[in-house]
């Protein structure tokens, strides 16, 4: 009768996420709804991490251009305030912006989130 209620108790931690933000999508994505939270809720700075080319065709209002080729200690302190801001990265289909993730979490931004494609975001 122990071992069953174990089991059972596993298993329910199991099925509410086991800890794990469950504000992140399975491929480690916000979507846009906890992305406007933030911005609202946290003043979120928000990076197109596109090349200037693609950010000057169109980006989303308000987002930052830091282009993932180019980050480093010095340009990402020209656009995000602190390494304790809360950032959102996006770019075109979400392979930068998850590199661009790593990079600005190796530099030792601890707030650092992925909206994957720019087409996540919904006017």
């Amino acid at each position: 009768m122990k071992r069953i209620f174990v089991i059972s108790v596993i298993i329910i931690f199991c099925l509410c996420g086991c800890g794990t933000d469950s504000k992140l999508n399975s491929d480690g994505t916000i979507d846009y709804v906890y992305a406007k939270e933030l911005m609202i809720n946290e003043n979120a700075i928000l990076v197109d991490v596109r090349s200037e080319e693609e950010y000057n065709e169109g980006h989303i209002d308000g987002a930052l251009l830091l282009p993932v080729d180019n980050i480093n200690e010095d340009s990402a302190s020209e656009v995000i305030e602190s390494k304790d801001s809360t950032v959102i990265v996006y770019c075109r289909s979400g392979n930068r912006s998850s590199q661009a993730l790593q990079i600005l979490n190796d530099l030792g931004y601890e707030n650092v989130y992925d909206l994957g494609a720019m087409s996540n975001w919904e006017e």
